[in-house]
This record gives structure tokens, sequence and C-alpha cells, in this order.
């Protein structure tokens, strides 16, 4: 089991140092915080407070999990009645929409996919890469194209 692995040092009340795998996660009980962020994120235990509350013999983990994920609030969402829509036939629109006329975008977006190089306006530079040849050492030809040093056999 992973919660194995995990050491738990008491550091004062609410205060304690984890160490999993060589690195330390300080976890504060009172304020309900990891450095790794997940305790404060998901607003519920991580497994380096898991591992805390294991080593106080917690086994109710209730009151550090948010009240969102506790039944009373999946009940309290759905406890306002739900009104249906009418019919579309039943619908009342103002003339003023039924009159405006919606036109489709001006451009198309083209084909394929997007150029990843940014566009090149006239006052850059531009360079020229010109073949040098390794055995001599000269621009505008290579080292199989070389006339001015005999081949090596």
């Amino acid at each position: 089991m992973k919660y194995s692995r995990i050491k738990v040092v008491t550091s004062s009340e609410y205060l304690y140092s984890v160490y999993e795998s060589g690195v330390r996660y300080i976890v504060c009980l009172e304020r309900k915080t990891c450095h790794c962020g997940r305790f404060q994120l998901d607003e519920l235990p991580c497994p380096h407070t898991i591992a805390v509350l294991k080593s106080k013999n917690i086994t109710n983990m209730h009151p550090y999990c948010s009240d969102y994920y506790k039944p009373e609030a999946l009940t309290n969402t759905y406890e306002l009645p739900m009104i249906l829509m009418p019919d579309k036939k039943d619908w009342s629109v103002l003339n003023y929409f039924l009159e405006e006329i919606v036109l489709p975008p001006r451009y198309k977006r083209i084909l394929g996919r997007p150029k990843k190089e940014r566009k090149k306006y006239s006052s850059d530079k531009i360079r020229t890469s010109t073949n040098s040849c390794r055995r001599c050492g000269h621009e505008g030809h290579n080292r199989k194209t070389c006339n001015f040093m005999p081949k090596e056999k």
C-alpha cells in the first residue's frame, strides 16, 4: 500500500511533516493545507493528509472534506423545482428579434494545418546560406564537387 512508504513526523498539534520518496510535505490540519496543493485545490484529503489522519487513528474524514462533496449539498442542488421550457411554437419572441437577419461570418478559415512561422517583414535581414567545402574551405561547392585539391582514395 502506498501509505506504508510514507513517514509522518509530528511538529505540533496541527502541523506534520510527511516524507514520501525523500520529499518533505508539510500538512496543516487546522488550515486544511498540504504543500502538494491537492488538499487545497480539491478540498479533499490528499494522500499525505490521509497518512497523517491514519497516524492519529482518525477514521472519520468527513470534517476534512468540503461540504460540496457531502450528500446534503446534492439534495440542496435539486431542492428547487425545475420548470420545463415550453414547446418552440409556444415561445413568445419579440418582433425585433424576428426581423433581425443573422449573416454568416465574413471570412472563411483556411483549410489545413496553420502555419507556425511568423510573417517576415521587409525590414528583416535576409540570410542566405552557401555551401562550404570541408576539404578546401572555399564556398560555393561541397567535398564531392571540389576541384581545388586532389581526391583522397
